[in-house]
Formats: structure tokens, sequence, C-alpha cells
């Protein structure tokens, strides 16, 4: 029952995620969404190359909790994310894939069941990102991803 649940809260996070990159609201808004794709245009639409080009969206959801969504652009280090610096320094050193993440390998966490899901989705250099994964506990999901996932 509870890997159908956090399936489904993944499913769903995909989706999510998976359409805020497409950047196709004409409409201004003033709500925080509108404020996090304005973030993402510009970094799009920056001076580099397309191919040199950063910008993801970072979602965390935690399971009967909160949900944060962030844009996080790199290369010019930015966006709505809370720690920019750090969290571009990590993905750097991984190559863009969030998989590749290990922030703290050898941290000691406890078997707390609270589940997190994280979906990472947009560009990194010019190349399409699509991560997603469903944590057992928060201390899991900094100890893989650190500064990118620590909303």
């Amino acid at each position: 029952m509870l890997k159908a649940v956090g399936a489904l809260a993944l499913s769903g996070a995909f989706l999510f995620a998976a359409a805020a990159p497409a950047l196709a609201d004409p409409a201004p808004r003033s709500d925080q969404h509108s404020d996090q794709r304005s973030a993402l245009r510009s970094a799009l639409r920056s001076d580099q190359r397309p191919e040199q080009r950063s910008a993801l969206r970072v979602l965390v959801a935690e399971k009967g909790g909160e949900t944060k969504a962030v844009t996080l652009t790199c290369d010019r280090d930015g966006g709505t994310h809370p720690s920019p610096r750090a969290a571009c320094r990590l993905l750097r050193k991984a190559g863009g894939d969030p998989a590749r993440l290990a922030a703290s390998p050898g941290q000691v966490c406890t078997k707390e069941l609270r589940p997190h899901a994280v979906v990472v989705a947009g560009m990194w250099r010019g190349k399409p990102v699509v991560f997603g994964r469903v944590y057992s506990n928060a201390c899991l999901m900094r100890a893989a991803g650190g500064a990118v996932f620590t909303l």
C-alpha cells in the first residue's frame, strides 16, 4: 500500500515538474509560480549558447506534508533556490545528473518512515534532465542530494 501511495505521489510530481520547463504560459501572473517561471525563462534567454544553459525545476514533496518547488539556474548561479551556489557546485561535480549526486554518502540516518518525493526536470548545458525518486525520510533525501534537494 505504501509503495503504491509513493508511486502515485511520484507520478503526480513528475506531471507537475514536467509541465514547468515548457514555459509556454504567455499570460503574466502575480503568484509565486509566475515568478519562478520568469526566472527560468530569463535564464534560458541569457547570452550563453543553448548548449551552455542550465535551468532546472526542483520539486520536493513530503507525504502528508508540504510541497515545495523552486527554479535553479547554474552557469550563473541563481533562481529561486535557497542555496543556488552550493546546489550548482554539487550538480557540476555530478555532470548535471541528479542520480549521480552523493552529497553525504556516509550519513547515518534513522529508519523513520516519512516519504519524500524529489523531482528535478529541465535542461543542463543543453541536455534534458528528468529525475525522480522517493526517499524514506528527509535525512536520506539530504544525504543523497545535499543542497540540491534541501529546499
